[in-house]
């Protein structure tokens, strides 16, 4: 071939070559991976491309002249790497490695190295693989892993995981301490060894449900442990899918145990008060029959003793008329009084006995109020004499003459106060005062005494049955301290209300009680209809 063919021949392949070239620095100047030219013997950047420039968010003049080390973070290498000599192999990927941006951002990244040649000099580019989104993800994964088993570990309650035929494939140490297996003990084993024979259907059938769709379930189970004691656990499994398919079942189970067994102890004595409340209802009606039989025979036995009473008081009576020895006739006095006494004393009974039995009856009708308060002082006056003591009354003028109610009872209720304030008066006067009160809707008698007044622990039971004061065998002042109990019941069987209190300055006390007032026509002589009122 001619010299000038030669030639030519060679330029065509120089520009051939040189179009080569070119294309590979164009390759490298718009690939979209960061690249970076380095020389291999001092890792000298000789040159970037646009992509690594916006990675590193350097300007061109800055970063080309840095060395290949300058944009790695201090201390971030990972493993035993030899930097400089992995950079300098034909071919090689290597890290990852924590790069450090122009701002300051650490990136974590991976480098493949291989020869490339540039501007006709032997060099070296590193493409630079951005790691850190991966990383970040593959770290948070690990994060969330280390929380969850470290949940699962620590957890109080039980957790446990089972297979869709019921094998274990792991608990936790909850599990451990509540059955007293070691998780190498129950993995691979069937979850029926640890629960009751009589719940086994209950788990399958609970198996079954999320086989069925069902999301979660809930129930109780009891479990047996490895030292054959029984727990109770409450119970909640969801099924695990992997992959759009079921694989297994996780539980989480509390222990109730010392609810359930609260909750039996509970039941148990409900059971138990049901038997002693039927125990209680049986005694009450054995009871409440023994006191009436016991009020029909107080009753009975009251009216039968009031008869021959009256006999003796009626021959006492017609003995005192006769003509008697001065010893005779004090002897008559002192029979007369004892008599007195006694039938008092069998009134009372057999008037508490028809109140309690509910077969008291009231009478309302007119009947003139200033008379009967007369008759009641002038019946006691004789009694306050023989102590010296003064007896008054003094009634409101403006009160109406007659009133409807029961004048005997009325007459009862005035005659036990007064009387019971001349038993507890040495000396001194008893006043009886009758007003109107509450815009003259009710009649209020006091009887007001200079006596020992009512001790403030007794006040409130003075008014209760047999109660009295001074319960001592050697109490100074007698009776059977069932005139106030009447009394009270006889005033609230009619409407009113009874009551006592110290006078002031500590001499004496004041009893009362209120009735409500219906003032009857002057000389009102009609009666009305008997009410029967129960006590």
């Amino acid at each position: 071939m001619p010299l000038e063919a030669e030639n030519l021949e060679l330029r065509r392949k120089l520009r051939e070559l040189q179009a080569v070239l070119a294309t590979y620095e164009q390759v490298f100047f718009d690939n979209p991976v960061p690249a970076l030219l380095y020389r291999p013997d001092d890792l000298t950047i000789i040159e970037a491309n646009q992509s690594a420039l916006a990675l590193y968010g350097y300007e061109r003049a800055a970063v080309c002249g840095l060395n290949l080390k300058d944009l790695f973070a201090p201390n971030a290498y990972y493993g035993n790497t030899d930097l400089q000599a992995e950079l300098r192999k034909p071919s090689n990927s290597i890290g990852p490695f924590v790069h450090r941006t122009a701002t300051g951002q650490e990136l974590v990244v991976g480098i493949t190295s291989f020869v490339f040649s540039f501007k006709g000099e032997q060099a070296r580019v590193a493409l630079i693989q951005d790691e850190t989104a991966r990383h970040l993800a593959e770290e948070a994964l690990r994060s969330s892993e280390e929380r969850f088993r470290e949940l699962f570990e620590n957890a109080n309650d039980v957790i446990f995981l089972h297979d869709l035929k019921g094998i274990i494939l792991a608990i936790n140490r909850a599990a451990e301490y509540l059955t007293g297996y070691a998780r190498s003990e129950v993995t691979g084993h069937s979850f029926d060894d640890l629960v009751a024979p009589e719940a086994r259907n209950q788990l399958h059938d609970s198996i079954s449900a999320h086989l069925g769709g069902s999301a979660s379930q809930h129930y109780e189970l009891p479990v047996l442990s490895k030292f054959g004691t029984r727990r109770f656990l409450e119970v909640s499994t969801r099924i695990i899918y992997r992959r759009g398919h079921p694989i297994g079942i996780q539980g989480i189970g509390r222990d109730v145990t010392e609810r359930k067994l609260a909750q039996q102890r509970l039941l148990e004595q409900a059971q138990q008060l049901q038997i002693k409340n039927e125990e209680l209802s049986t005694a009450l009606a054995l009871a409440r029959e023994a006191t009436q039989l016991k009020e029909q025979f107080l009753a009975n036995t009251s009216h039968e003793l009031r008869t021959p009473m009256n006999g003796i008081m009626g021959m006492v009576n017609l003995l005192k008329g006769t003509d008697l020895t001065e010893d005779q006739r004090e002897y008559a006095d002192a029979i007369s009084q004892c008599a007195n006494d006694l039938l008092t004393i069998i009134n009372d009974l057999l008037d508490l006995s028809q109140i309690e039995a509910g077969r008291f009856s009231l009478v309302d009708e007119p009947f003139d109020l200033r008379e009967s308060v007369k008759a009641v002082v002038k019946l006691l006056d004789l009694r306050a004499e023989a102590k010296d003591l003064t007896l008054r009354y003094d009634i409101d003028p403006m009160l109406p003459a007659y009133v409807y109610g029961d004048r005997v009872r009325f007459r009862q209720i005035l005659t036990n106060l007064i009387a019971n304030a001349i038993k507890f008066t040495a000396e001194g006067a008893i006043q009886v005062q009758v007003n109107a009160v509450g815009h003259n809707s009710r009649l209020r008698v006091e009887v007001v005494d200079s006596g020992i007044g009512v001790e403030e622990s007794v006040r409130d039971r003075i008014f209760e049955a047999f109660f009295q004061a001074d319960g001592t065998p050697r109490r100074r002042y007698g009776g059977t301290g069932l005139g106030l109990t009447i009394s009270k019941q006889l005033v609230e069987i009619m409407g009113g209300k009874i009551g006592t209190f110290n006078n002031e300055g500590g001499r004496g006390a004041t009893f009362w009680f209120e009735l409500p007032l219906r003032p009857a026509p002057t000389g009102s002589t009609e009666s009305a209809l008997a009410s029967v009122v129960p006590a």
